[in-house]
């Protein structure tokens, strides 16, 4: 899948759809300011130098502390895309098939949380602020149903995410496989290069997580946290100055 680093703005998503005969781009969303990746990952690519071959599998262990567990995965590509697929939840103490429904994306697309090309049996979430976030697509060579996931969420973090029944104590293994298309050499959860507002950075990252409900938010920087203190204060005024007219 060749695709043009070149275009930009809401032109990537309608770039790559035409590079994979979709008709679909993914949903835009309030822009973000370099936001960093939802917390409590139990893996992180962050520092991993960055595969554009052929999809390569990751996988982490964790064992079970809930009865129903919330899978996620979560991506930031600022450049380019990254193309996800074969996700897969082992139980290693009881023995288990793939407790992941649709685990290769080939079960077909709904509309949800404003994204039509979230897959079946997942949820789709961006309550952290990315612009341009993933939808399915067919096509991705390398993968075993053909079909993956497609994701360049810019700035910030978009994810992906179905719960599942488990049992405390039992040991999983969650794992998948990705390749990415853009020119970066090395996974960074953050944008380093100065370029903290569009798809000029160099954020890219894949978090997996194993809890209940979705990952809360980063917390913002300091610096952000003083805008908003300094945005509240000054809502603040405005309604005693309209109180006090009033």
């Amino acid at each position: 899948m060749a695709i043009s680093r070149s275009f930009r703005g809401n032109l990537r998503a309608g770039a790559l759809a035409l590079a994979v005969g979709l008709t679909f781009a993914g949903p835009a969303f309030a822009t973000a300011n370099n936001d960093g990746p939802p917390t409590g990952a139990i893996l992180d690519l962050n520092g991993q130098s960055i595969n554009h071959g052929a999809p390569v599998t990751e996988s982490v262990n964790f064992t079970a502390g809930l009865a129903n567990t919330a899978i996620t995965f979560a991506f930031r590509e600022d450049p380019s895309f990254i193309l996800f697929g074969n996700a897969s939840l082992i139980d290693n103490t009881t023995s288990s098939g793939n407790l992941l429904a649709n685990g290769d994306f080939s079960g077909g697309t709904y509309l949800n949380n404003g994204n039509s090309g979230t897959p079946n049996g997942w949820t789709y979430a961006n309550i952290y602020g990315a612009t341009f976030g993933g939808y399915v697509s067919g096509g991705c060579s390398g993968f075993a149903s053909g079909s993956c996931w497609v994701d360049g969420a810019v700035q910030a973090y978009d994810a992906i995410s179905q719960t599942v029944a488990t049992t405390v104590g039992n040991q999983y293994t969650l794992s998948f496989a990705y390749t990415d298309i853009g020119g970066l050499s090395t996974f960074s959860d953050l944008s380093t290069n100065g370029n903290t507002t569009n798809t000029g950075g160099n954020g890219v990252d894949i978090l997996a997580y194993a809890q209940a409900g979705l990952p809360p938010p980063s917390v913002p920087e300091p610096a952000t946290l003083g805008l908003l203190g300094m945005a509240l204060v000054g809502a603040g005024a405005a309604r005693r100055m309209r109180n006090k007219r009033n």
